[in-house]
C-alpha cells in the first residue's frame, strides 16, 4: 500500500460523498473551533455532512478539497479538523476500489489496510 498521493478520488467520490456523516463530536468540535464554515454543510439532527447551505441538496463532492492549478494533486482545506470519517479513511480494500483509491497496490488485503491505519496512514506497509 502507497501513502496517499493527494489523488483526491476520496474526496471527490460521489458514491462515498454522499454516505458520509459527521459524528457528534466532530459538530462539538466544529462549535469549540468556531468552524461556521463546515457547520453550514451538516444537516441537524441527522449530521448528514457536505449538504448545500443554499438548496439543502446533498454534495457530491467534498466542499473543501481543491486540486491544485495544472497538476493531478488535491489540497484538503479542513485537514487539521476533517470529519471522523476522514480521518478513519481507507476502511478497506473493498472500499478503496469502490473510490479507485490511488494508494492501493495489488495484491493489499485488509490486513494491510489495518495496518498502515495502525501506523496513522501515512507509512506505507511492508509486506
Amino acid at each position: 500500500m502507497k501513502a496517499c498521493t493527494q489523488c483526491g478520488r476520496c474526496c471527490t467520490n460521489p458514491h462515498f460523498m454522499l454516505t458520509m456523516l459527521a459524528t457528534v463530536e466532530d459538530v462539538g468540535r466544529w462549535y469549540l473551533q468556531e468552524r461556521w464554515d463546515i457547520l453550514q454543510y451538516v444537516e441537524a439532527p441527522l449530521l448528514d455532512l457536505w449538504i448545500s447551505p443554499t438548496t439543502g441538496d446533498e454534495i457530491a463532492r467534498c466542499p473543501f478539497v481543491r486540486k491544485r492549478r495544472g497538476q493531478d494533486i488535491y489540497d484538503r482545506r479542513i485537514y487539521e479538523t476533517r470529519p471522523t470519517v476522514c480521518q478513519n479513511y481507507p476502511l478497506n480494500v473493498s472500499h478503496m476500489k469502490a473510490v479507485d483509491c490511488d494508494m492501493l497496490e495489488d495484491g493489499d488485503t485488509n490486513v494491510d489496510v489495518r495496518r498502515f491505519m495502525a501506523r496513522g496512514g501515512t507509512e506505507t506497509n511492508q509486506k
